[in-house]
């Protein structure tokens, strides 16, 4: 613990002690080398406004395999081979089997059909996120995650419904193997993370489909989890003799072993025809209840650490799809996973299971305590839409979602997600019309059908338009996205100082977030310090005009490692490894001392130039008593920087206070796996009792300052 001495001043300025280098140290009231100070930071304690509740959260988009393979804990990829089945064209053909030739398996890649990878090119130029992203980034087409085992034949099958009247998945898949027997593999999300003493449960679909001459009627089938090569056997279990009918079976492994490159093989003892549905592998504590709990455990508490107000979800091109075919509806990822057909995330380029569906999105919501917020496809994709006199079956979608979601347990749709394991309806406020389609044909007219179809049966739902409507229709909140440069999202933090303070009409800053060093130059995978804190200095300005901004997030969210495609992101990971980038803190720390009313704070400059300069500033009450409080302060620059600070209407001071840096002298530093904490908070409690009216900022830090005068009320309100 470190201490500075002297004593508060009557005015109120704010004794703070920064932390330099790792050091806590005091600063005099001279700045360095005779300079006056760079700026003056005014906090008024009696000056201020609400902050908005839920100002702070996250933005949740199936973007870098951030759902499958992220969070969703499925370890199998393509487990109903749908994905197999788009790549290869039997999806979008009228065959009724299609032979794989086994050069198709050579690839680490199968290739996506000329028709939609056209059409993804032009999205990327539609959307705009190609500038911002290289193409050494995106994926070459959909991951291969299956190979045959030595000689085997492998088939696909266009599915009927395993049971009558059930919903079909794309295909399945038909092994064949001869007399030295054979099988199948999955690689998992770039190889099953399997540890030492871990037990994981395998389901399979799978039955007998002898051909005329194949005397193995019922062949014997054992699932191995195994090393990369398969010579090391981590778990095996015997699936028994597989019958001509199909038949769902689970069984436990427990792996001998920890291995991040693992796979599973279904290995086919002698000359035997095998057709497979499912393949599905979970960690035990996933399954363990009668509702699955889908989320990897260290992925979630990465998000529950950011102690988000709200989460947008499930996307936002990735509800719109380049076309409206390939877009996400919410209807089929609902009900038992093994029953999703799926579909092929064409804006991202990969194919999606639906594991993530609507279910699982509020059991997200939920666990993080957060409000949901969903965005809905209102007949608009990149290239294609439903003119106005044709979306009432969409509009009926919608409001059928949201009697899933909050319907009681015995009407329509609410007995569907009685069903599935959940009686009690979830919480539903805010909905979102479409995402960035305003200027695109038919949006406002379609906005109308579903704001009206849905304020009139649901009229305490605050709906969010993606741009502000005018006098074009009604209007709660309306979408503001930006990603731009660091020096650009730091000066564009007075954005909403003009904006009228309409309570009926709000801003909801949805996506925001640097993707790029400079104009017209993508900033390196997955980000830096000098991004992070120039989105610091933009958020005092969002804290700032929290009664015109009602929410805020950063975008994207997750990216798996393996699939780049987005250059600046919050979380990274890969299949057993996580970390958070510099910018993840920032968005923490902001989240986590938002507090509940906004302490008025001007930031004057020496010169006048708050362009060079980079300081911002903010400050909040973190309880109704404002008896604790939190300051910030950015410095959105190379070299640390000496500002003059003074607190109004404190006449008393605390003993001590906490002092959390979050700085880099190298504004391309970033965290790493094997660095993960490189940038991120330190965090000191420092006893104070001294006079100090400047304070020296490290160089590209956001720092701040908590205290807490609840055992000597001194803080007047307005």
């Amino acid at each position: 613990m470190h201490q500075c001495s002297a004593a508060w001043c009557k005015q109120g300025c704010l004794a703070i002690a920064l932390l330099a280098l790792g050091q806590a140290r005091c600063v005099n009231s001279a700045a360095p080398d005779g300079l006056a100070p760079a700026a003056k930071i005014t906090f008024d304690l009696s000056k201020g406004h609400a902050m908005a509740e839920h100002l702070w959260g996250i933005f949740f988009e199936e973007i870098s395999h951030a759902g499958d393979g992220g969070l969703y804990a499925e370890m199998i990829s393509d487990r109903s081979f749908g994905g197999l089945a788009y790549a290869l064209g039997l999806s979008h053909s009228e065959a009724t089997h299609l032979a794989v030739p086994a050069r198709f398996f050579e690839h680490e890649y199968f290739p996506i059909p000329p028709a939609v990878s056209s059409s993804n090119l032009t999205n990327a130029r539609l959307s705009g996120w190609a500038s911002a992203a290289p193409s050494e980034y995106s994926l070459q087409g959909q991951p291969r995650s299956w190979l045959p085992v030595g000689k085997t034949a492998v088939t696909l099958v266009r599915q009927q419904p395993i049971n009558a009247g059930g919903r079909s998945s794309t295909a399945y898949i038909k092994i064949s193997t001869d007399d030295s027997g054979g099988g199948l593999t999955n690689t998992g999300y770039w190889g099953i993370p399997v540890e030492k003493d871990q037990d994981y449960q395998l389901a399979v679909i799978i039955q007998s489909e002898p051909s005329g001459d194949v005397t193995n009627k019922e062949p014997r089938v054992t699932a191995k989890l195994e090393s990369e090569t398969g010579k090391e056997v981590y778990a095996s279990a015997d699936l028994g003799a597989i019958s001509n009918s199909w038949s769902h079976s689970k069984v436990m492994l427990t792996s001998n072993a920890t291995d991040a490159k693992g796979q599973l093989t279904l290995y086919v003892e002698g000359e035997a025809d095998v057709a497979v549905r499912l393949v599905s592998l979970f960690p035990a504590e996933n399954v363990k209840g009668a509702v699955l709990q889908p989320f990897r455990p260290d992925l979630l508490q990465y998000l529950k650490d950011l102690q988000p107000r709200f989460v947008r979800m499930p996307g936002g091109c990735y509800v719109e799809g380049v076309r409206l075919e390939t877009a996400a509806w919410w209807k089929p990822s609902i009900g038992p996973f093994w029953e999703r057909p799926g579909h092929y995330n064409s804006v991202w380029n990969y194919w999606s299971t639906d594991g993530m569906g609507v279910f699982e999105y509020f059991q997200l919501a939920e666990a993080l305590d957060a409000e949901p917020v969903w965005v809905i496809n209102n007949g608009i994709a990149h290239e294609d839409s439903i003119p106005a006199a044709h979306i009432w079956p969409l509009v009926q979608d919608a409001l059928d979602l949201i009697e899933f979601v909050s319907g009681a347990a015995d009407s329509e749709w609410g007995s569907l997600r009685n069903k599935m394991g959940r009686s009690e309806p979830w919480d539903l406020n805010y909905f979102a019309i479409g995402n960035e389609d305003c200027g695109k044909p038919w949006y406002v007219e379609n906005y109308i059908a579903f704001f009206t179809a849905i304020r009139s049966k649901y009229p305490h739902m605050r709906l969010i338009s993606n741009c502000d409507m005018d006098d074009h229709a009604p209007t709660d909140l309306f979408d503001w996205h930006m990603y731009t440069d660091p020096q650009n999202m730091f000066d564009r933090r007075h954005d909403f100082d003009n904006v009228p303070n309409l309570q009926d009409k709000q801003i909801f800053a949805s996506e925001f977030g640097v993707v790029s060093d400079r104009p017209g130059t993508p900033i390196s995978f997955p980000g830096n310090a000098r991004a992070a804190i120039a989105e610091a200095g933009f958020m005092t300005g969002v804290e700032r005009n929290s009664e015109q901004v009602a929410m805020a997030a950063f975008a994207p969210l997750f990216s798996n490692w393996n699939d780049r495609v987005w250059p600046h992101n919050l979380i990274i990971f890969d299949n057993h490894r996580v970390f958070g980038t510099v910018s993840y803190y920032v968005q923490k720390l902001f989240s986590v001392y938002q507090g509940v009313r906004y302490i008025e704070t001007d930031v004057s400059y020496r010169d006048g130039d708050s362009h060079n300069h980079g300081v911002a500033a903010s400050a909040s009450c973190q309880n109704t008593a404002c008896t604790k409080v939190a300051f910030k302060m950015v410095n959105f620059n190379e070299a640390s920087q000496t500002v003059n600070v003074e607190v109004k209407g404190l006449s008393g001071g605390p003993t001590s206070m906490v002092v959390t840096t979050l700085n880099s002298t190298d504004g391309t530093a970033e965290n790493t796996f094997d660095t993960p904490f490189l940038v991120s908070p330190k965090q000191h409690k420092v006893k104070s009792n001294g006079p100090m009216r400047n304070v020296t900022l490290p160089a590209y830090s956001l720092t701040i300052v908590s205290i807490d005068t609840s055992s000597r009320p001194s803080i007047t309100q307005a």
